[in-house]
C-alpha cells in the first residue's frame, strides 16, 4: 500500500527544493537534449531501451532542469512502478490530497514522471485517459527492455505521444565520458589515443555505470546480475507470463557466445526437447526485449528478406563478454566487430547465395553492403555483391587498414564506430 512517506522517497524535491546530487551523475545523454523541444508541447513523451542506459538519470535530470526553471517542486511528481505497483487513481489521490491540498485540475501545470510504465497492466488506457481528461498534465515515460511497450503505446496513444529509443552509449559517448573528443574532419591523428580504448569499450558495451570500472569479474557481474537477470527472470516472466526460464537463459548464453550464428530452429528445439514453437516464440521474446537483433537474409532476385536462414546477434558485445573468457582472442574478435557493427547501423539484412557478405544496409533505395574484416582483409565478397547489384559504393570495416576508393572503402572499426551514419 502506498503512503505519503513512500512517496516522499520517490520527491526529495517537495522537501530540499533540489534534486540529490548522487541522482543526477556528472553526464547528460543526447536524449536529455532531444527532449528540450517537447518540454512544452502537450504530447506525451516516452523513452525506452535496455535496462541501466540511463533512463532514469535523465529523468533526474529533467526535472532538476525544471526546478531551474523556478517550477514549483510540488507540482512534479516522480513515481516508478518497477518496485511497487501502485493504481494511478491511488498515486493521484494521495498526491492530490497530500501534497497539492487541492484538485489536480485546478493546478495549472504538473508534471508527472512515471519511470518503468509497462509494469503497470493496461497501462496504454490509463495513461490515455489522463491525457484526454487532464490537458494541465505534462507527462513523462519510460519503459525497459521492450519494443512492444513502443508498438503498443502507438497504436493506442497515436497523436499523443512522442517516444525516444534510449541506447547505450556510443563508442563517440564513451570516449567524451573518457574526455576525448575527436576531430571527424582529421580523425586519423586521434589513433594512438583513441583504438586502444576500442577493447575497453566493446567489453562493457556502452553502459554508463561501467564505463570507469576496470575488473574484468565486476563487469561481467554487473552485465548479468543487472541486466541479463533482470530481464530473464522478472521483466520477460511478468511481461508474457513466461515459465520456461532455463530455455531463456540457454539461447542467451547461445547467441553471446557465438554472434552472427545461422538460426536453426529445428536443431535447437531438438538439441533442447523444446517444440519448435516454443523455441521461435522465445526467441521473439528476447527480441522484444532487446537482447538480440535478427539480420534477415536479403534475396537477390526480389530485393526482399527471406524468412529462412536468419542470422542473429546480441544487441551489445558486452553480453558476449559476460559469457566468454577467450573474448580477446583474434578469432572471437572477429565476431565481436561484427556484433558492434551490427548494433551501429541497426543492422536487418545480410546477403547470403553462393557467397556472402555479412550486412547490407538500405536508404531508400539504395543498397550498401558491408563487411567486416578483422583479420586479412579481402575484397572478394563485397566485389561480387557489388557486380551483381550494380552498386556504388561498398564498405569493409577491418582491424586497422585504411583505405578510401570512391567505390569501396576500407574503414578501421574505431573509425567507423565514430562516424555519425554511412553515407551513399
Amino acid at each position: 500500500m502506498l503512503d505519503i512517506n513512500t512517496l516522499v522517497q520517490y520527491n526529495p524535491w517537495w522537501t530540499e527544493g533540489r534534486v540529490p546530487v548522487i541522482f543526477l551523475k556528472k553526464r547528460k545523454r543526447p536524449a536529455f537534449f532531444s527532449l528540450f523541444p517537447y518540454l512544452e508541447k502537450r504530447f506525451a513523451l516516452l523513452l525506452y531501451g535496455l535496462r541501466r542506459v540511463g533512463k532514469t538519470t535523465i529523468f533526474y535530470q529533467l526535472v532538476d532542469h525544471l526546478l531551474d526553471l523556478k517550477i514549483d517542486p510540488k507540482t512534479i511528481l516522480y513515481f516508478s512502478f518497477d518496485e511497487k505497483i501502485v493504481q494511478l487513481e491511488t498515486l493521484f489521490s494521495i498526491y492530490q490530497e497530500k501534497v497539492l491540498k487541492k484538485n489536480l485540475i485546478k493546478e495549472k501545470k504538473i508534471y508527472c514522471f512515471f519511470d518503468e510504465i509497462q509494469k503497470l497492466s493496461d497501462w496504454q488506457s490509463k495513461i490515455k485517459i489522463i491525457y484526454d481528461l487532464h490537458p494541465n498534465i505534462k507527462l513523462f515515460l519510460s519503459g525497459s527492455a521492450s519494443v512492444f511497450l513502443q508498438k503498443d503505446s502507438r497504436e493506442s496513444l497515436a497523436g499523443r505521444m512522442v517516444d525516444f529509443f534510449v541506447k547505450p552509449l556510443s563508442f563517440r559517448e564513451f570516449l567524451d565520458w573518457k574526455n576525448i573528443r575527436v576531430d571527424m574532419n582529421n580523425p586519423q591523428l586521434y589513433q594512438a589515443k583513441v583504438a586502444p580504448l576500442l577493447m575497453d569499450y566493446l567489453r562493457k558495451g556502452g553502459f554508463p555505470e561501467i564505463v570507469e570500472e576496470e575488473s574484468d569479474e565486476l563487469i561481467r557481474s554487473y552485465l548479468k546480475n543487472t541486466i541479463l537477470e533482470r530481464i530473464l527472470y522478472r521483466d520477460l516472466p511478468e511481461a508474457f507470463g513466461l515459465k520456461d526460464i532455463e530455455l531463456l537463459k540457454i539461447l542467451v548464453e547461445m547467441i553471446a557466445s557465438d554472434p552472427g550464428m545461422i538460426l536453426n530452429i529445428d536443431r535447437i528445439a531438438r538439441d533442447f526437447g523444446r517444440t519448435k514453437v516454443t523455441v521461435s516464440n522465445y526467441l521473439d521474446y528476447l527480441s522484444y526485449a532487446l537482447l538480440v537483433r535478427e539480420v534477415r537474409n536479403i534475396r537477390s532476385r526480389f530485393l526482399v528478406s527471406s524468412r529462412k536462414a536468419k542470422k542473429i546477434y546480441p544487441t551489445s558485445s558486452a553480453f558476449s563478454f559476460s559469457y566468454r573468457t577467450d573474448f580477446f582472442q583474434e578469432e572471437v574478435l572477429q565476431k565481436m566487430a561484427e556484433t558492434a557493427v551490427s548494433d551501429k547501423i541497426s543492422a536487418q539484412y545480410y546477403y547470403r547465395d553462393n557467397f556472402e557478405v555479412d550486412f547490407v544496409a538500405k536508404k531508400d533505395k539504395v543498397l550498401i553492403p558491408v563487411e567486416v574484416k578483422y583479420g586479412k582483409v579481402t575484397t572478394e565478397q563485397i566485389e561480387k555483391f557489388m557486380a551483381r547489384f550494380k552498386v556504388k559504393k561498398g564498405i569493409i570495416v577491418s582491424k586497422n587498414s585504411l583505405v578510401k576508393k570512391r567505390k569501396l572503402e576500407v574503414i578501421p572499426l574505431w573509425q567507423f564506430l565514430l562516424q555519425d551514419k554511412i553515407s551513399s
